[in-house]
């Protein structure tokens, strides 16, 4: 997963998801040079979600099913290698 911002330059490229204890683990590489492991504890998790609106929430599902399917036609439309 890649985040950009707003002029389209990547800032994070998101590598992993773990768990460790009751954190979640983001591992990536940030502005494409260095390694990086964010902790992020349950109540910081709690704090991110409720800076969201209601509208936001309810648009997540969405959002994701969406990514879903785009995902899926690009690697539909994307001939394997060899080919």
């Amino acid at each position: 997963m890649k985040m950009f911002n707003k002029e389209g330059i990547e800032m994070m490229d998101v590598k992993s998801f773990a768990l460790d204890g009751e954190s979640l683990v983001m591992k990536g590489k940030m502005m494409g040079s260095m390694n990086t492991a964010i902790y992020i504890k349950p109540e910081d998790l709690a704090g991110a979600v409720s800076l969201m609106p209601w509208r936001i929430i309810l648009k997540l599902p969405v959002l994701y099913f969406r990514g879903v399917f785009r995902r899926r036609g690009k690697s539909r439309a994307t001939p394997p290698a060899g080919s």
